[in-house]
């Protein structure tokens, strides 16, 4: 029985290890995105029901890149629309926070 939790304390670290490490990626590249855009612009939950495009669904985001320009897009994100929380929820968020998680998540889409 001994044997048996030190097995399952073992696959627990393990396991929190690969999950910190495979979002320290994420984290480096833009951490306003990882902590407020990724909520709707992963696929989760929540951006199913918000219908936001996933970043992983380049072409998904044309139809947005064409219709509202990048300039434009800061502009919604920053500012609000019925559509969009201003800077996506995030009250603490400065703007240029915002700026660029914007321009990663365009990094990846386009």
């Amino acid at each position: 029985m001994e044997i048996h939790k030190k097995v399952l304390k073992n696959a627990i670290v393990v396991f929190v290890l690969i999950a910190a490490l495979s979002t320290t990626s994420v984290l480096a590249e833009d951490k306003t995105f990882a902590d407020v855009c990724s909520e709707c612009h992963t696929g989760g939950f929540k951006g199913w029901v918000s219908g936001a495009p996933n970043v992983k669904e380049k072409d998904k985001w044309q139809k947005f890149i064409e219709r509202d320009s990048i300039t434009k897009m800061r502009e919604i994100v920053l500012n609000g629309t019925d559509d969009h929380k201003r800077k996506g929820g995030c009250e603490t968020c400065s703007n240029s926070d915002v700026v660029d998680a914007i321009d990663y998540m365009m990094s990846l889409v386009k």
